[in-house]
């Protein structure tokens, strides 16, 4: 049988109290993500100002190993968008805010990016059929590369806003900072498996982190007994 419990759960760091805290707070408690998210991010933003967003994807395309493409072939199935759901359901055994909250997250994202995708920049095709004509470009065996809408990144959005999410539950530091590596080398595989141009990952990733900073922090507002709640199973024993 299934039963509601207002008890909370903290299990290796990470905490599902609902305190409420403003923007300013909740970006500094996460500034082991948001930091070297943000410095990064600056970072390719600058080389995509100086060399361009085709020419640094080439650069990047030129430097390959059988590691990288062991490594980055595998991690980026963590960018599907199951993924997300997957931590609903898991989020649903802790609390029913964190389960709806990441959920409209997902769903808000998932519109966004499929309407800039398909609906605002539908002529913006991917590497592969980008440089047929004039560039040999080096894919990842085992892969195959995606062709027509490249702009923003799906599989960036996913997995910072799972694991930016994870990075907000968590009050663990070196965790937070092992979420946003993960979450990069997802970022960056999309990039190295010829999946997408640089600049469709970075507007990915900032899509993701500004709506889950914001759906985050409204979630906090949010009062009522039933959204602290989770569900429990209990087995239902008959003694005779």
């Amino acid at each position: 049988m299934l039963y509601l419990s207002n008890d909370y759960m903290v299990t290796m760091g990470i905490n599902f109290s609902s305190k409420t805290s403003g923007i300013h707070k909740l970006i500094w408690e996460n500034k082991n993500f948001l930091v070297p998210f943000f410095l990064l991010s600056a970072y390719f933003i600058v080389l995509i100002m100086i060399y361009g967003n085709a020419v640094l994807f080439l650069h990047i395309n030129s430097y390959n190993s059988w590691l990288a493409d062991h490594l980055f072939l595998y991690i980026t199935n963590l960018g599907d968008g199951f993924i997300s759901y997957v931590l609903v359901l898991i989020l649903l055994l802790f609390s029913f805010r964190e389960a709806l909250t990441f959920l409209s997250i997902t769903l808000v994202i998932a519109i966004l990016v499929t309407l800039l995708k398909r609906h605002f920049f539908p002529e913006f095709n991917r590497p592969v059929i980008y440089f047929e004509y004039f560039e040999v470009l080096r894919l990842v065996p085992g892969y195959d590369p995606p062709l027509l809408y490249t702009f923003p990144s799906g599989h960036t959005a996913t997995s910072i806003s799972v694991f930016l999410y994870l990075s907000m539950l968590s009050k663990n530091s070196y965790l937070k900072f092992g979420m946003f590596c993960i979450a990069t080398l997802i970022s960056f595989s999309r990039v190295y498996l010829s999946a997408h141009f640089p600049l469709d990952v970075v507007v990915g990733s900032y899509i993701a982190v500004t709506i889950t900073i914001l759906g985050f922090y409204f979630s906090r507002r949010i009062e009522g007994s039933w959204i602290n709640k989770k569900i429990v199973f209990k087995p239902k024993i008959s003694i005779r």
